[in-house]
């Protein structure tokens, strides 16, 4: 007797006993095996065959378990003591299994008028019988189309047992996404021979990568492009439980997320940049709690982390509460909305990270109103009221975005704010209390505030805040504006602020180059004024005063850091001079010179506005 064929079996037998009706009948399978056992139509005797046969079943699948266990263990040991071990074991079950089989025969021919009496017989890809598209599948429907704009899941049969010889396909349609992720969040599969394959495809369900499989030592799994399929397949020998699956696909460098549970999936599985600064605003309107789960990520253990932070309702502001999220996987807010930041710093890079959430607990303070928005482009304009910011200035209202964008280099370019106009009211004449508009960038352990309207020490009634070019500088394209009306509404509509922000290449960006020759009275070096340079930065400007047999150069301005990055200065005949706060001005000979700027490989500073011009 071959173990296959006494699987086989059994394997029958666990294909009758879960089906759940025949032919579309009252009369259950259950029901129709009873009476075969029994041959009598008496309910209890029927019951009680019912009863000691599937006893009789239990007994033989334990037995399997245990005889698979042992000829395991007697494999390893000794063939000698294997075989005869293995003979020994076959007995014990024989007589069980002659009257299951016996039974099984006579139950067989009972049914076998009956159709659709077990669905795993059939191995073709199935689909969900009432065609349903949806973002979740859950329940016994081996198979289905998923449509998910941010999140999804596929439950199937979770907690109840699987049938051999399953196959089950799901296709899962993301428009527009660039990657599907999967979750395994529970299974129970026979670990040997069950599991699920995900594998990308086109609009004609070709394959176009290749499969991957889910098991509990391998539970994510990532594929390009917006379509793919999730098959499930289960052998011809042991059974086990089902499964949870969780689809994903936020693959872009922040946004904004309105959800009480979902997955944010960023690169998962795939190398990111260095100076990467990923900005998402995570809003559960309808509840007080939010619980965040990191349950991947590849980061560089020192450096690159999530910061995660709450937005007092009160003020507007962003608190000091950064938590960091790397080591400690899991973290639970009592806030409806948090914003989380992916910060890499300029050393080595890892793979990406999947973060699950979920949301609970009724809103505490339901007429606090957050009105969220996300910008990518390089450049744009923020204004209120705008389309960004809609018309209202409800005292209640806050108004928060957030700016950040995928790097496509580990060289990023700044970001400049140019601010255009402004004006803030005070509640009263005599108040301090104005409208708040507070710009935030985010930094190692947190944010912090670079500018806030108004910035008043006196109290007036209206502040105006004029225009002002290269307001703010930040290091990266990432930031958040966070504005909290005073007043209860904005007659006419006027705008209150406005201010742009480009990520273009500026004049004063441009590391060295031969300068025309000088016609004015005098000329200027602006490198990076109000922007952070970076480390290892060589840069030679060479410079051209005709018929000057003196130039003079003075530093305008300067944020270097002093010990170690310089301003140096030669000609043909004079000796190299360093230019610092200290010493700022140079008499060199002409008509031609040169400007060289260093950085060393440790901290860095603002640039610096260098003038020169011909000595008289």
């Amino acid at each position: 007797m071959r173990l296959n064929t006494l699987c086989s079996y059994f394997q029958a037998l666990l294909l009758f006993c879960a089906a759940t009706s025949v032919n579309g009948e009252d009369e259950t399978v259950e029901s129709v095996v009873k009476r075969s056992l029994s041959g009598d139509s008496d309910e209890e005797i029927a019951s009680e065959a019912f009863k000691n046969f599937m006893n009789k079943v239990n007994l033989l699948e334990s037995s399997i378990s245990n005889m698979t266990v042992g000829m395991q263990q007697l494999v390893s040991q000794n063939e000698e003591m294997y075989k005869s071990h293995t003979e020994l074991m076959f007995a014990r079950i024989a007589t069980e299994f002659g009257n299951v089989k016996e039974q099984l025969s006579t139950i067989e021919n009972r049914l076998a008028g009956f159709e659709n009496t077990c669905t795993s017989f059939d191995n073709s890809n199935r689909t969900d019988e009432t065609g349903r598209t949806d973002s979740s599948l859950s329940g016994d429907s081996c198979g289905g189309v998923i449509e998910e704009k941010e999140f999804g899941e596929i439950i199937y049969k979770e907690g109840k047992r699987y049938s051999n010889n399953e196959n089950c396909m799901w296709t899962v349609v993301a428009p527009d996404a660039g990657m599907i992720s999967f979750h395994l969040v529970t299974s129970g599969f026979e670990e040997c021979c069950d599991y699920i394959t995900v594998k990308s495809i086109d609009e004609n369900g070709v394959s176009t990568g290749p499969p991957l499989r889910l098991n509990s030592l391998n539970r994510i799994a990532s594929v390009f492009g917006s379509r793919a399929n999730v098959i499930f397949s289960s052998d011809s020998s042991i059974t086990g439980n089902g499964f949870t699956l969780r689809i994903g696909h936020r693959t872009e460098c922040g946004g904004v997320i309105m959800a009480d549970r979902g997955v944010i999936s960023y690169k998962t599985g795939l190398k990111y940049l260095d100076n990467e600064r990923c900005v998402w605003i995570l809003h559960s309107p309808n509840n007080s709690m939010i619980k965040l789960n990191l349950l991947e990520h590849g980061f560089e253990s020192c450096c690159d982390y999530l910061l995660v932070n709450t937005i007092d309702p009160e003020t507007g502001w962003i608190r000091n509460d950064t938590y960091i999220m790397r080591d400690n996987k899991t973290l639970t807010i009592k806030e409806s909305l948090i914003v989380i930041v992916f910060f890499s710093d300029h050393s080595n890079t890892g793979n990406g990270f999947w973060l699950e959430f979920l949301s609970s607990g009724e809103n505490l303070d339901p007429e606090i109103n957050f009105i969220v928005n996300h910008l990518s482009e390089p450049n744009g304009t923020i204004e209120y009221p705008s389309s960004v910011w809609s018309e209202g200035g409800e005292s209640n209202n806050i108004y928060v975005v957030g700016l950040s964008k995928r790097v496509q280099s580990c060289e990023t370019l700044p970001t400049v704010v140019d601010w255009k106009h402004g004006i803030f009211q005070s509640s009263t004449t005599d108040s301090c209390v104005y409208d708040s508009l507070i710009v935030y960038e985010p930094v190692g352990d947190g944010w912090k505030a670079r500018a806030r309207f108004p910035n008043q020490t006196d109290c007036q009634r209206v502040v105006i805040v004029p225009p002002e070019n290269e307001l703010l500088t930040f290091s990266h394209h990432s930031f958040i504006a966070i504005f909290k009306p005073l007043l209860n509404e904005n007659s006419n509509n006027v705008t209150r602020f406005s201010f742009s922000y480009d990520n273009q290449p500026r004049a004063d960006s441009v590391c060295g180059g031969i300068l025309k020759p000088l016609e004015a009275e005098f000329g200027q070096i602006l490198y990076k004024k109000a922007r952070n340079y970076e480390n290892n930065e060589n840069c030679t400007w060479t410079v051209q005063v005709p018929q000057a047999e003196t130039i003079l150069f003075s530093l305008i301005h300067t944020g270097l850091e002093e010990c170690c990055d310089r301003i140096s200065v030669s000609s043909h005949n004079s000796p190299l001079f360093h230019l610092t706060s200290v010493n700022r001005t140079v008499s060199v000979e002409g008509p031609t010179a040169a400007v060289i700027f260093t950085s060393d490989e440790s901290a860095t500073g603002l640039g610096f506005h260098l003038r020169y011009q011909k000595e008289t």
